[in-house]
């Protein structure tokens, strides 16, 4: 079966054409361009498991930690945000995460292990002092 682009050309004809120089250009710049290796930045933060300081790295979500012993220590834990304001209903601290939409929100760090339910899209405004 041939298949005609416009009426003139057959498409695998076009495909061929284009793939052969493409091939070649693509194995030359394999070649040629040099792999990036991106470094690890230790934190301060050590492993729960194995006592090493953990690393930050970059994982389809952001940033995060993770043990550098892997894979024999495959402990991670995520880096969390905070900000100054204090919960309006425990007083705990204020986490600011992002939904699976990318919006930011405000949540307790008591929720909901400690019964503490203050979750806010909106960021929480200092008391006023009576």
């Amino acid at each position: 079966m041939i298949i005609l682009l416009n009426g003139k050309e057959e498409w695998k004809k076009i495909i061929r054409e284009f793939y052969k120089p493409f091939s070649k250009e693509l194995e030359r710049a394999q070649e040629e361009i040099e792999h990036v290796k991106i470094e690890e930045e230790v934190s301060d933060v050590p492993c729960e498991k194995c006592g090493r300081m953990m690393v930050i790295k970059y994982g389809r979500y952001g940033k995060f930690l993770a043990c550098p012993g892997y894979p024999e220590c495959k402990n991670t834990k995520p880096i969390v945000q905070t900000i100054q304001e204090v919960c309006p209903k425990c007083g705990g601290k204020i986490q600011v995460r992002k939904s699976k939409k990318g919006r930011k929100f405000y949540i307790c760090e008591n929720n909901p292990d400690k019964n503490c339910d203050y979750i806010s899209w909106n960021k929480p405004k200092k008391e006023k002092e009576k």
